[in-house]
């Protein structure tokens, strides 16, 4: 079994927390092999440091590619695109792809009993965007059926033997080449326009986005969804098996809300580098809502451990150098508005 991760010197204290928190759940002498793609020439030695630490067997592979002139989001970097080239990468047939920003409180190996049969993958049904024709800036040409789902490519169950019968990369690169607008997810929207109605969907436990955690953010710019799904959103973390911080906003930095999900990320991860780049995003103070004890708690049981200090609250308004008409920076909810498409907004 071999699971796959991608980042540069930017998320490389996220590798480090991600690591860990896949290391506790692993079982004993799982066989499992993780490749590293790194797309700079940042240091990786406290990332292999630390899986040793953990016996992982973790190897790092440069990925020698041209990325520049690959469109980007601001909160994005490269990394983001080296999940395509597994197939060149690796020599598997089946590989478990995850982003460095989640916390897992279950053991992934079990996704590996997926039957792919001839499926590019299989992945979750994104929490924001859930359907295809309202996530790609064509969709509404007919071309994808009002119900056909979309991913989230955050965790995937690739089956790389089809990616090469199919040359998937190539043909995603072509997509993104031949787009008039920047696609909102980038790689990510390519993927999901080449597999459409051929992707297995997994329980959404498996991919879960700590929505709750914009709670902080005043009401007025909350989407639509947040305000009316709350309740659904804030179960769906309660039982998560992975939790993925999408967005610009990551809980390795500061200031991030002092939420259940940020100490869950510290009670499974325990970082070991503290990263001190704030993150791009400040949000003003607003009191959170109550916590009602969770009766249907997380399957996984999890080892105690002293909790860590808790963040400090956010500055108030005057302080995030935001004028209270501005509009709220839509990237902090994990997709930038699709109504900001052009090239120069994106680089």
């Amino acid at each position: 079994m071999r699971i796959a991760i991608a980042f540069d010197g930017q998320y490389a204290s996220a590798a480090r927390n991600m690591l860990s928190s896949l290391a506790r759940f692993l079982p004993p002498k799982s066989g499992v092999r993780i490749t590293a793609l790194m797309t700079d020439d940042s240091p990786s030695a406290k990332v292999v440091e630390h899986a040793r630490s953990l016996f992982l067997d973790l190897e790092i592979v440069r990925l020698r590619r041209d990325l520049s002139d690959l469109p980007l989001l601001r909160y994005l970097t490269g990394a983001t695109y080296a999940r395509l080239f597994l197939p060149e990468l690796v020599p598997d047939d089946v590989v478990l792809y995850m982003d460095v920003d989640v916390v897992l409180m279950r053991d992934v190996t079990e996704l590996f009993a997926t039957d792919l049969g001839d499926s590019p993958l299989a992945a979750v049904r994104d929490m924001w965007r859930p359907n295809l024709h309202e996530a790609l800036a064509d969709g509404g040409s007919g071309r994808f059926a009002p119900d056909a789902p979309y991913f989230n490519a955050g965790v995937m169950l690739c089956n790389l033997r089809q990616w090469r019968r199919e040359s998937l990369t190539e043909r995603a690169l072509h997509w993104l080449a031949s787009q008039d607008q920047v696609p909102v997810c980038l790689e990510q929207d390519a993927l999901n326009a080449l597999t459409h109605g051929r992707w297995i969907e997994l329980d959404p436990r498996w991919n879960v986005f700590p929505m709750t955690d914009f709670r902080d953010i005043p009401p007025e710019a909350w989407p639509p969804r947040l305000g009316t799904e709350y309740d659904a959103y804030r179960d769906q973390e309660r039982r998560a098996f992975v939790l993925h911080f999408i967005g610009s906003r990551k809980p390795w930095r500061r200031p991030y809300p002092d939420t259940e999900n940020l100490r869950q990320y510290r009670h499974f991860t325990a970082p070991t580098v503290e990263d001190v780049t704030p993150n791009p995003v400040a949000s003003p103070s607003r009191p959170t809502s109550p916590t009602v004890e969770d009766v249907t708690p997380n399957p996984v049981t999890s080892p105690s451990r002293p909790t860590s200090p808790t963040v400090p609250e956010t500055p108030p308004l005057a302080h995030t150098g935001r004028r209270e008409s501005e509009p709220w920076p839509t990237e902090v909810f994990g997709y930038p508005d699709p109504r900001r498409r052009k090239r120069a907004g994106f680089v």
